[in-house]
């Protein structure tokens, strides 16, 4: 497999930056109204951050987002117990925080090396770039009808499931439509809190109650690969990538698209 990557390096720093944020947070909270404030502003954060990550949990089903919430769980209950002026020094606590410290960061690179945490999109957009060579004469908004998939609506439920779950898509479910949006590691929150407007205006790929498969690519998205790639050839190839995908997971070959995406070797934070 080539390893030509279409797509422009990741500079994508916002998750980061969000966690970053954290540290001069709970420093100015410590200066201006002293360590015990300061811990309690940093337990509300790391609370905070564990109801996101229970949140992206129940919305997609991927247990390392559950494993993310219980880390946020248990060093903000430490923090809030802790009374800075003894509590450093008890031998309880030091071994408490040290064996969690060990046993979640043990879990969560092991997470991470193995892409359970890992959103897809970058990976998604590779394969659907892979094949085509041709240079287009730009971006339309317009969605493009690929093809047509015959499906009961429960294999259309499972597969949605397993999509999900390998944070391969995000599925938003209506009565007549599946469509499954395209997400980029650093993207996940806004589009799963519904801050990066409406799913409609990103990249999706739709199958429809008739089994008919169309693909929307957001121009944002377009405008990441380093070329202006043929934009019809690329709207088709996104769309039979998902298809390709169901084809394998229906009968039971799920494994073989993750491998696919593996393969690719992407950085396992982008």
């Amino acid at each position: 497999m080539s390893l030509i990557r279409k797509l422009k390096p990741d500079r994508n720093l916002t998750a980061l930056l969000v966690y970053l944020s954290i540290f001069p947070i709970f420093g100015i909270a410590s200066l201006v109204f002293g360590i015990h404030t300061g811990l309690t502003v940093l337990a509300v954060f790391l609370f905070g951050f564990a109801l996101l990550y229970l949140y992206a949990f129940i919305r997609t089903g991927n247990p390392a987002q559950l494993a993310v919430c219980a880390d946020g769980l248990f060093f903000s209950f430490m923090l809030l117990i802790l009374d800075p002026d003894t509590g450093w020094n008890t031998r309880e606590y030091g071994m408490a925080y040290f064996f969690g410290i060990l046993f979640f960061g043990i879990l969560l690179v092991a997470l991470v090396i193995t892409r359970k945490f890992k959103w897809r999109g970058r990976e998604v957009f590779e394969l659907a770039a892979e094949a085509i060579e041709e240079i287009g004469d730009g971006y339309t908004s317009r969605p493009r009808p690929v093809g047509k998939v015959e499906y009961s609506q429960q294999e259309m439920r499972e597969y949605t499931k397993f999509l999900s779950r390998h944070l391969i898509a995000l599925p938003f479910l209506t009565s007549k439509n599946t469509t499954l949006v395209i997400v980029k590691m650093g993207e996940e929150f806004g589009r799963l809190l519904g801050l990066s407007g409406d799913y409609r205006d990103a990249t999706w790929v739709n199958f429809d109650a008739d089994g008919n498969v169309s693909v929307h690519i957001a121009q944002k998205d377009y405008l990441d690969y380093r070329e202006p790639l043929a934009f019809d050839q690329l709207c088709t190839s996104l769309g039979n990538l998902f298809i390709d995908f169901f084809e394998l997971y229906k009968k039971g070959e799920g494994i073989r698209a993750i491998d696919r995406m593996d393969n690719l070797k992407l950085p396992v934070l982008s």
